[in-house]
């Protein structure tokens, strides 16, 4: 059963990001790091909808990018999870389109993309990691 726009906000509070206000964020992003974008850097985006900052992310590595080895570095240095399964599927066409404005993506590199971004609760699994994070500070005083 495909939910409203509404009982998906009340449910799984999915509101998504106007591109304009993903620009201006990377924009704070990159003057607060200055090589952040560079293409070995690492992103998670945890809850990455249908791939607004995950898009912008690899656009803007795309352009530091020389050589074919670059982007394939970029590409693989970018993460999302998304517990709903659609908005992954668009987040990948939206990647593979960008890929393709660039150059033409192997098939190695298609399955990184499709091997990067999962149907996943990424906040419980943030939650995880630090609680683990915590436990292991714990144990070590």
């Amino acid at each position: 059963m495909m939910l409203s726009k509404e009982e998906r906000i009340r449910k799984y509070g999915e509101v998504f990001t106007p591109q304009d206000v993903v620009a201006r964020m990377c924009d704070m992003l990159e003057r607060e790091s200055p090589g952040c974008f560079e293409p070995g850097k690492t992103f998670l985006e945890p809850t990455c909808g249908d791939g607004a900052f995950v898009v912008e992310i690899l656009r803007r590595k795309f352009e530091r990018c020389s050589r074919r080895e670059d982007f394939t570095t970029a590409i693989s240095s970018v993460y999302g999870l998304e517990i709903q399964a659609d908005n992954v599927a668009e987040c990948i066409r939206r990647v593979t389109a960008l890929c393709q404005q660039y150059f033409k993506p192997t098939r190695a590199e298609l399955q990184i993309i499709n091997d990067h971004y999962i149907v996943c609760d990424g906040l419980k699994v943030m939650r995880m990691m630090n609680d683990e994070q915590l436990q292991s500070r714990r144990s070590k005083s």
